[in-house]
């Protein structure tokens, strides 16, 4: 007998539109955060503890909810077992790197044309930042200003404008140069020019000019956008009843899983790892923490590493050859169901991205997916050391075929 489903995960790949609808307070967006009650990046956390970028998120987001008056405080807090942590990917969310989320850091909102949502916290910025596990009182004062400021101003302005179309942005974000998971620089650019004028007209003189120098000052500032967007059209397709597809890769720091179409809630896990580093001047590859983070996400739908070759610039921050990039991408799609129909890439003729990623063709091939992601410095409070280009290791795709044909 036929199965009614099948070709329905690509095609909710393929056809899912998803649109940027507002920024909220984590605790007004999903019922999952509250009182000493965060989400973190990655599968759940097991027995193996947690990695020092995400100890020192959380230090900082006990000080910022007024849990904690000190660092010291935090860490008794956290050591006593005396706050309830749960995975972004399990309640509707992502978040880069550590991926702390609490009450009040403001998350963007995203809803697919089928009136489910996803959400992911605003990005920081450059620098020392809560997401590499950074906690100094500039970090604090920021996520402050976002939340009081930054916030309430996109809200209005996506409001203004009607939301933005997250497919637009990403489809021109790879005519432009973007992959749109670690290289933003058109995406961003192209988000500022489309809120600035409800920006302006939402806040007052000041506000404004400091939202507008915000978001021109973080090239990264369209990641959070781009991995929410990412997350909404994997959780249609998590539900489209079409078993075997990848919905989900992401790292605690300790752990690395993956979700499946077809398994339900289940994570299928590894040990984490650091890829191939491309470390800033000054680092070694032993200052590396594992990866960590949900973004991405974003290979999941057909970009980042999926779409490397519509960005030859970001082998400056993540390694590898734009000389190869699309040989990469070509590997990329024997492993993976079809082509994009809307993210198409100039450089190979305006081809579609590969899209759809088969467990069982990744077992039959042996040939894992490719991500690149951001690097933090072991040591909580350290910041970001580099980024890298990560070959998943293969040992959760296997589990995930032996569950599926059993």
């Amino acid at each position: 007998m036929t199965n009614p489903v099948a070709g329905a995960a690509l095609g909710a790949l393929d056809e899912t539109g998803v649109t940027a609808v507002g920024v909220r307070p984590a605790g007004e967006v999903t019922a999952a955060v509250g009182e000493r009650r965060y989400l973190h990046a990655g599968p759940p956390l097991g027995g193996e503890g947690m990695v020092g970028p995400l100890r020192g998120a959380l230090i900082g987001a006990l000080m910022l909810e007024g849990e904690a008056d000190s660092p010291e405080a935090a860490a008794r807090i956290l050591d006593r077992g005396d706050l309830e942590l749960a995975s972004c990917h399990d309640n509707g969310g992502v978040g880069a790197m550590a991926g702390v989320v609490t009450p009040s850091i403001p998350v963007v909102v995203m809803e697919t044309d089928g009136g489910s949502r996803a959400f992911s916290p605003l990005n920081e910025g450059l620098g020392k930042a809560l997401r590499f596990g950074s906690y100094d009182p500039a970090t604090l004062d920021r996520l402050r200003w976002l939340g009081a400021v930054a916030g309430p101003t996109l809200h209005a302005a996506l409001g203004a404008v009607g939301g933005l179309d997250m497919v637009d942005l990403w489809a021109e974000g790879l005519r432009r140069g973007d992959e749109c998971h670690n290289r933003n620089v058109a995406s961003s650019a192209a988000v500022l020019a489309r809120l600035a004028p409800a920006i302006v007209a939402a806040a007052d003189r000041q506000d404004a000019v400091d939202v507008l120098s915000y978001i021109g000052a973080n090239p990264h500032f369209f990641l959070a956008l781009s991995i929410a967007g990412g997350k909404a059209v994997s959780d249609v397709v998590h539900r489209s009843g079409d078993p075997g597809v990848v919905t989900a890769m992401s790292s605690n720091g300790a752990s690395l899983g993956i979700r499946v179409s077809g398994a339900g809630d289940r994570w299928f896990l590894t040990k984490s790892l650091i890829g191939e580093p491309k470390l800033f001047e000054g680092y070694t590859p032993a200052d590396a923490s594992p990866v960590l983070g949900d973004s991405f996400i974003a290979e999941t739908v057909g970009l980042g590493a999926f779409a490397l070759s519509a960005s030859p610039a970001i082998a400056s921050f993540v390694g590898g050859d734009p000389l190869t990039a699309s040989e990469r991408v070509e590997e990329l799609r024997g492993i993976c169901r079809g082509t994009s129909s809307r993210f198409l890439i100039p450089a190979e003729g305006f081809r579609g991205t590969p899209i759809g990623i088969d467990v069982h063709k990744v077992v039959a091939t042996g040939v894992t997916p490719l991500a690149n992601a951001g690097l933090a410095h072991r040591e909580a409070g350290r910041g970001q050391v580099g980024a890298c280009l990560l070959r998943l290791p293969p040992a959760p795709f296997a589990e995930a075929v032996a569950f599926l044909d059993a």
